[in-house]
């Protein structure tokens, strides 16, 4: 019988103000960049962006009670997460401009948050380096009315009752470095971990949040075709961490698949495609699909109501928004080479 409070336990642990609620995760969280990273965003130049990513995580597990009447009931209580974002560079704000979606249901959380960010960009001899700030939105949700504590007088949520719900403001920031083979990041979110516009004072609140991220481009000597991607991602509110590790071998630049590895909760399957890359047509070749399946290893993986693994699923569309810059005739040497920040 405890089993079947495990994740509502957790859940409700992680969403307290007393340990604060995490951020929601992503497995491709390389598409979802610019959420964990603020210096992120804008980071394909001349490209206007779209990126949607839908996650079922825990899918199949509920959490069982007892009703008045003595009638075993189940609530679906799997989290789930939808990220959708616009980005693109601007040349006249030698920068980007991106705005990012996030759903976020957790449990009896209801997550929906909009960011507004900027990220500036500029050169250095062995690449280019992004630092950038959003501001976020943040309308939080609990449903009440379908806790069933086990114990009577719980001091936790005695006090809940129905539904609740408030809004917050709060700020991110990052700085992330690009190279021709390699990139790294670092970014923080929730910095002021809340200020409160509507709602009580007491209640919940999201916790600051640290990234640490990088990843390698390597290319096959023996067959440049094929590229191996490792990228890694830790996550931590400086009371705890979580690693994800990632690795990906692409061909042609049109398919790709690999293994992710999040440490003591799931191993993911990933596939995806560029299916029009090597397209002569440019409003083609920037569409990207991709999907994910990850396999529960920790405990909410056991029966009963168990999680029978997370699906998730990546769309991305990307366009040129510049003209390509043509030079003929004579003129001045000093118009020839234009830096693409």
């Amino acid at each position: 019988m405890k089993k079947r409070y495990i994740l509502s336990a957790i859940l409700f642990v992680f969403a307290t103000g007393a340990f604060a609620q995490q951020d929601a995760q992503f497995t491709l969280f390389q598409w979802a960049m610019p959420y964990y990273n603020a210096g992120a965003i804008g980071e394909q130049s001349n490209t206007l962006c779209f990126t949607g990513i839908f996650r079922q995580q825990y899918a199949g597990w509920n959490d069982t009670y007892i009703d008045e009447g003595g009638n075993t009931q189940k609530f679906n209580t799997s989290p789930q997460q939808i990220y959708l974002s616009m980005e693109s560079y601007l040349r006249k704000l030698h920068g980007g401009l991106g705005v990012t979606f996030i759903k976020d249901k957790i449990g009896y959380f209801n997550n929906i948050g909009v960011k507004l960010g900027y990220s500036f960009k500029f050169r250095i001899p062995t690449g280019s380096i992004g630092i950038g700030l959003q501001v976020q939105m943040l309308s939080q949700k609990l449903d009440g009315s379908h806790w069933h504590p086990t114990q009577e007088n719980d001091p936790l949520i005695a006090n809940i009752s129905g539904d609740e719900s408030w809004l917050d403001l709060d700020f991110s920031a990052g700085i992330y470095y690009k190279a021709d083979r390699w990139n790294a990041g670092i970014g923080a979110t929730q910095i002021a971990e809340k200020i409160r516009l509507s709602g009580d004072e007491q209640s919940y609140k999201m916790s600051r949040n640290l990234y640490f991220h990088g990843g390698y481009t390597w290319v096959l000597p023996w067959d440049p075709s094929w590229e191996i991607i490792p990228q890694a991602l830790i996550k931590t509110d400086l009371a705890t961490a979580q690693f994800d590790l990632m690795v990906l071998a692409r061909y042609n630049g049109i398919l790709w698949g690999g293994l992710s590895y999040r440490i003591q909760d799931a191993v993911s399957v990933l596939f995806g495609a560029r299916p029009f890359y090597n397209s002569s047509n440019n409003y083609l070749k920037g569409l990207e699909m991709g999907l994910g399946y990850s396999f529960t290893t920790s405990k909410l993986g056991y029966k009963p109501d168990r999680s029978y693994g997370d699906i998730e699923i990546m769309l991305r569309y990307c366009f040129d928004i510049y003209k390509e810059e043509v030079f003929s005739g004579y003129g001045s040497t000093r118009n020839i080479y234009k830096n693409v920040y």
